[in-house]
């Protein structure tokens, strides 16, 4: 179809439309607030005007979003706008949710497409809700986690009893040197992965110098030569 951006609305300035056909049923409308754009998938036989109707109904819905969008302030901290009704950020990255509505099982999972699809039935419990989209970013968290120490442990020959997830206040992670017990900030999983590598490193190294001692820094540069810049990173959120 010819000239089908015109039946869009105008959007904020920043803000662009992107249309797609797909072997579907319905049309979908996703924001992607990162990239700021908005984007429409159809089902390749549709007719002009179905597609007009639809993006006629959506157009306050889409016009009140972009507007609370831009209008925005950056907060102190941005892990507290880590996750909303329309979007989550995840490994740094502000990815969008998509709603599908089942009878099965509640799930939520990552496509390859980058969209967060939640499944779960018409009038799903907020409060049971949040406490699955707690256990999947945790499984992410400790998904990553795994990964991590099976490249640092060989390399460190360190060998510590666990690693736990926590949601901490004012740490990014521990460690008992004792007990060779290590923490995660479960905060982590909406920070880039690389910010996750710098706090595992470092609890790690405390297996080898319990102090922040100069021998400490000494090690921690030997494996991570950036970890200032990480930290740096990874401090600007606090």
């Amino acid at each position: 179809m010819q000239d089908i951006h015109l039946l869009f609305p105008a959007t904020p300035k920043g803000w662009q439309y992107q249309f797609v056909y797909k072997p579907i049923r319905n049309i979908y409308f996703r924001i992607y607030p990162d990239k700021k754009v908005i984007r429409i998938s159809a089902p390749s036989r549709i007719s002009k005007k179905a597609i007009k109707q639809a993006i006629a109904a959506k157009s306050a819905w889409l016009m009140q979003k972009l507007t609370a969008f831009d209008n925005a302030s950056t907060p102190c901290n941005p892990l507290s706008a880590m996750r909303d009704s329309t979007s989550c950020m995840v490994w740094g990255r502000q990815l969008p949710v998509v709603r599908q509505v089942c009878n099965a099982r509640p799930c939520i999972c990552l496509t390859p497409e980058s969209e967060i699809v939640i499944q779960a039935p018409a009038g799903f419990d907020p409060g049971k809700e949040d406490k699955l989209w707690n256990k999947w970013l945790r499984m992410l968290l400790n998904e990553r986690i795994h990964i991590l120490l099976e490249k640092w442990l060989p390399v460190m020959g360190v060998a510590p009893t666990q690693c736990r997830l926590k949601k901490m206040r004012t740490r990014w992670g521990s460690c008992n040197t004792v007990a060779k017990r290590i923490w995660i900030n479960s905060v982590l999983v909406h920070r880039d992965p690389c910010l996750l590598e710098y706090v595992l490193v470092h609890e790690l190294v405390h297996l080898l110098e319990s102090r922040h001692s100069r021998r400490f820094y000494q090690i921690l540069e030997t494996y991570l030569p950036d970890w200032k810049a990480r930290e740096g990173c990874l401090n600007q959120s606090h």
